[in-house]
């Protein structure tokens, strides 16, 4: 948990690969992306979908900040 929260300081570059490599896949995942579909993804590809998502969350989390930005209001 800590190598997620930014503090962990793995000895080994590949163990830090290996957690990357798998925080992408599970997020993939998480957004009901198929296995299939993202094991025949390149790197680009997944850099695109990423950025995408990461995208699409800020447009939420900026709505729901206006919605109550606009409740407080009245």
């Amino acid at each position: 948990m800590t190598y997620l929260r930014g503090v962990a300081n793995p000895r080994d570059p590949k163990e830090g690969m290996v957690f990357s490599y798998w925080i992408i896949i599970v997020q993939l995942l998480k957004q009901g992306i198929p296995w299939e579909a993202i094991q025949s993804l390149s790197e680009d590809e997944v850099s695109f979908v990423l950025g995408v998502m990461a995208a699409f969350n800020q447009k939420e989390e900026e709505d729901q900040q206006r919605a109550m930005a606009s409740a407080q209001m009245k």
